[in-house]
């Protein structure tokens, strides 16, 4: 029996009842099955295996396929024919950066932080490259110099001009220069989790959580595409509060090809909520606690991180700026404000090695939550200072997203040699001949997770990824305990959603949604209202601080950069005559995304909050059949001129046009 829907082939079956009659959608172009399920309006989405390269399968999550219910609740739509659809940019691709943001002269550059006694210009530390401080840690330790205790430091120590002694623990002196990336990453992915691979082929991964924000998530994949290695993209068949929802990009994924450019980076993570408790907040955060649990531990797994890889979690809205990530993952020199003085796993074949994960004769003291308390540390995360002026325009209030170094040792249950605070005792090893990476019991991912998943309450033991997100988010005691935060490190764009229709429905998902009535038409009056007034959506009534957007000057050369450690250390000393550094200075808070400025027209409500409003988005002035074919160059004067934000130069808008029309061969 064939159901025939309009350029679609559905096959009635029946479930593994031989109650529930199915429907199964065929579609030749793509690697997924979907059942329907007529009776309860349900979508049952599966996909199969999709290997990447370097031997990584990026379905891993969803061949035993997980139920949801339709776009708009009907189980036939398309979800280009969902109620809030957003059509992508057409001229969304990858962004290519300057070779001089992605690939930084390690030896001369530098990072630039927060300076908690002079908020108008930052503190500067120096970087190196990998190979550098390889070298250097090899000389610290044969000199039997003293360990510094980052842990017991002040920011102004931690970015001090001194060599900050970190162990990468590798201990091969080549570089692999000669191997390419698929043969050694394909070795690297096969490798044993006691095995450290070259920190200078480090690999960055962005766990994130996704609800419906389709064209932040097409900022976020173009802008990064390029520098990170992989990105695991939650989703769950429910809304925080509670409601059913589709699992609108795994069905994206695996339905169009909106995402066909970014996909041999996309792991998919769709999952089902199962806890309904109250935490004295709502019963929101607990699922979004477990829902971050839940990327971090199952994303660590899916990448197949090692030793030494970084990865960065946080809001889709929540993104790191660029030129920042590309000097933390290729530079060294950072590391100890994070991972303190480092060390590498031992052989469990070769070494001294015990894990405690499964031997409970080393007797670990344990946090009250269950945690493993060892110094493997200084901080737990690094975090982006966001310009988000919620309550100081100084400095702002969002020190977010977090990005962390992968310690196998962590991972495996060993402990370090060295501590980074003095106040921690460490407990002696005791060594037995059992290897369990030799055991198929054993996850090599154990010291990363945490063995209670039905509940937030902390009854379990392990690792709580969640205070990853967590650890960073009250500036107040950032500032207290002189913690260092990347200045000027990227942008909260939350009120960064195309229409009032998109606010509502994120709303509704939140965490906070019980800020709002529940009313549609007052609750939307409301979020216009606070926009307007430089409001956040949520929270206290205190006004933002204005931040203009700065474009680039040309489009062709885009922004210009110079974060040369030299001319920041000494431009930052007389900053007060020099009106020109104080002014590049300044132009750097106003930066914006490089997708963004490339596509202005397509982010107009980036750049004009009443776009979206009361002035109308390029795909409200183009009709819905000519949305995948369009080129915004080609469009009449008239049009243009209508969804053209005021701050777009002629010559810059023709400059961009020339470009485009040559790279769209008109």
């Amino acid at each position: 029996m064939k159901y025939i829907s309009k350029n679609e082939e559905y096959i009635l079956i029946n479930d593994t009842d031989d109650k529930t009659p199915f429907l199964e959608k065929k579609n030749k172009n793509k690697e997924n099955v979907k059942f329907i399920d007529e009776e309860n309006g349900f979508v049952f989405s599966k996909g199969k295996p999709r290997i990447d390269k370097y031997g990584i399968d990026l379905n891993a999550y969803i061949l035993q396929g997980i139920y949801s219910i339709g776009f708009d609740e009907d189980p036939y739509k398309k979800i280009e024919d969902w109620s809030l659809y957003t059509p992508p940019c057409p001229n969304m691709k990858p962004v290519i950066h300057s070779d001089y943001v992605m690939n930084p002269d390690c030896e001369s550059s530098s990072l630039q932080f927060y300076n908690y006694n002079n908020y108008k210009m930052p503190v500067s530390l120096r970087l190196n490259s990998i190979s550098n401080q390889i070298e250097k840690f090899k000389e610290w330790k044969k000199n039997n110099n003293t360990n510094p205790y980052y842990g017991d430091q002040n920011y102004k120590q931690l970015l001090s001009d001194e060599y900050h002694p970190y162990d990468y623990g590798y201990k091969e002196d080549n570089t692999n220069n000669d191997v390419d990336d698929v043969e050694y990453y394909n070795k690297l992915v096969k490798s044993r989790m006691d095995e450290v691979p070259d920190p200078r082929r480090r690999r960055l991964f962005s766990f994130i959580l996704f609800n419906t924000e389709f064209d932040l998530l097409d900022l976020y994949l173009s802008e990064y595409y390029n520098i990170v290695d992989y990105f695991v993209i939650y989703e769950a068949n429910s809304t925080f509060s509670g409601h059913p929802k589709p699992l609108y990009f795994t069905r994206t994924l695996l339905e169009t090809d909106r995402y066909d450019k970014y996909k041999d980076k996309l792991i998919p993570l769709p999952c089902e909520i199962i806890v309904n408790e109250d935490n004295g907040r709502g019963t929101g955060f607990p699922k979004e606690h477990l829902a971050r649990r839940a990327v971090i531990e199952k994303g660590l797994m899916s990448v197949q991180a090692r030793h030494g890889d970084i990865f960065m979690h946080g809001d889709l809205d929540e993104m790191a700026k660029p030129h920042i990530l590309t000097r933390l993952k290729k530079c060294g020199g950072w590391e100890h404000l994070q991972a303190g003085i480092g060390g590498g796993p031992k052989s469990f074949k070769y070494e001294n090695a015990e894990t405690y994960l499964n031997n409970d004769n080393m007797n670990i003291e344990m946090t009250q939550k269950g945690e493993y308390n060892i110094d493997y540390t200084n901080e737990i995360t690094l975090g982006f200072l966001s310009w988000f002026y919620d309550e100081n325009s100084r400095k702002g209030t969002v020190c977010h997203p977090n990005i962390v170094i992968f310690d196998a040792r962590r991972s495996l249950g060993q402990l370090n040699d060295y501590d980074n605070y003095h106040s921690h005792n460490i407990t002696k090893e005791k060594r037995s001949n059992n290897d369990p990476l030799l055991d198929p019991n054993f996850n090599p991912y154990q010291g990363y997770t945490y063995s209670v998943h039905h509940t937030d309450k902390k009854i379990g033991k392990g690792f709580l990824a969640e205070t990853i997100r967590f650890d960073t988010s009250k500036i107040r005691d950032m500032e207290k305990n002189d913690r260092p935060m990347l200045w000027n490190g990227g942008w909260h764009m939350s009120s960064f959603l195309p229409t009032i229709d998109q606010f509502y429905n994120k709303i509704k998902s939140y965490s906070h949604y019980d800020t709002f009535s529940g009313n549609e038409e007052k609750d939307k009056k409301k979020i216009i209202s606070r926009i307007k007034q430089h409001l956040y959506i949520f929270g206290k009534s205190k006004k933002y601080y204005d931040n203009k957007p700065l474009l680039p000057t040309s489009y062709i050369n885009g922004y210009d950069y110079n974060f040369n450690y030299t001319f920041w250390k000494d431009n930052s000393r007389n900053y007060t005559k020099n009106k020109k550094f104080v002014k590049y200075v300044r132009d750097l808070e106003k930066e914006i995304p490089a997708h963004v400025w490339k596509n202005p027209i397509c982010y107009s409500y980036m750049l004009d909050r009443d776009y979206g409003f009361e002035k109308k988005l390029w795909w409200q002035e183009v009709p819905k059949e000519s949305w995948n074919t369009i080129n915004i160059e080609t469009l009449s004067p008239s049009i243009l001129k209508k969804i053209t934000p005021k701050i777009i130069s002629k010559e810059f808008q023709t400059e961009m046009f020339d470009t485009m029309s040559k790279e769209n061969n008109l």
